[in-house]
């Protein structure tokens, strides 16, 4: 979703699209505290490149501490 957003945004509006390439590492959990019983996160969504029909680009998410939990690489084909 973080993805569809950036590219929505590059784009000036949502285009049909789809995924043709996703891969992600998880690299620590996002936990929960007596805070935010659900754990806390921030994901940032990047374009990377933006073509004529493929869209690359990557997501992080990060803890409530701000180290990063999540990377993930992705490629969208524009439809």
């Amino acid at each position: 979703t973080a993805m569809i957003l950036a590219i929505a945004t590059q784009l000036g509006g949502f285009k049909p699209m789809t995924t043709v390439q996703l891969q992600t590492s998880f690299m620590r959990p996002i936990a929960g505290s007596q805070t935010a019983p659900a754990g806390e996160a921030r994901v940032v969504g990047r374009v990377l490149r933006l073509g004529k029909s493929l869209v690359f680009g990557e997501i992080e998410v990060f803890d409530a501490g701000g180290k990063l939990a999540a990377h993930a690489t992705t490629t969208y084909a524009l439809l």
